[in-house]
């Protein structure tokens, strides 16, 4: 009891109407949140990687390049035919 007055169980309080609440609903378009969620993170990851396939794929592309050239020369400096042209001491 508040007041004198029984104001009722949960949800059946009894009181005076109450102004200023506001409800909500979905309309049923809205209730599927996820519907096309996977067939666009597809397209979405392929725009956004070939966005920046520039900026990684470059340095990748010339670190490799790097990579195959240094191991090549190592192995030429390691045959006998690196041992003539360079001589013996220089690997």
């Amino acid at each position: 009891m508040a007041g004198g007055k029984w104001m009722g169980w949960w949800g059946h309080l009894g009181g005076l109407k109450q102004r200023g609440i506001v409800t909500y609903s979905l309309s049923p378009y809205e209730q599927r949140a996820f519907s096309g969620a996977l067939h666009q993170a597809v397209f979405n990851t392929f725009r956004r990687v070939s966005a920046q396939v520039f900026y990684i794929g470059t340095p990748f592309g010339l670190g490799y390049a790097t990579y195959v050239w240094a191991k090549a020369n190592h192995e030429f400096r390691l045959s006998k035919a690196g041992h003539a042209y360079y001589g013996p001491g220089e690997h």
